[in-house]
C-alpha cells in the first residue's frame, strides 16, 4: 500500500495561494485576503480553509435558489450573482499547474 505524503509536490504547490496572494497589488481587483477568516499560514488545513472561504457564496446560492422561486428577492439574487463573480476572478490564489 502506498503512501500519500503532504510533502508531496502537488500539496506543497497548494501553499503558494499565500505567496501568490501578497503579490496582488492592483486595487480594481477583489481582495479576498481580506476576509476576517483568511488563513495565510501554510498547510493543507488553512488552503481548505481558504477554499471553503472562496466556495461558500456559491453554496449558499444553491441552497436558497429554490426560495428565490417562492419568495422572490431580486436583490438577494442579484448581489450574490455580485459577489460570485467577483470570487471566480480570484483564480490567482490557487496554483493550478
Amino acid at each position: 500500500m502506498s503512501e500519500i505524503s503532504l510533502n508531496y509536490p502537488a500539496f506543497l504547490s497548494l501553499n503558494q495561494s499565500a505567496e501568490v496572494a501578497n503579490e496582488v497589488t492592483d486595487t480594481d481587483d477583489i481582495q479576498v485576503i481580506n476576509h476576517q477568516q483568511w488563513n495565510y499560514e501554510g498547510g493543507w488545513k488553512n488552503v481548505l480553509n481558504n477554499f471553503r472561504l472562496l466556495i461558500q457564496p456559491i453554496m449558499m446560492l444553491w441552497l436558497i435558489f429554490p426560495w428565490l422561486d417562492i419568495l422572490p428577492n431580486s436583490k438577494l439574487g442579484l448581489g450574490l450573482n455580485q459577489l460570485i463573480s467577483e470570487i471566480n476572478q480570484c483564480q490567482s490564489f490557487f496554483y493550478s499547474g
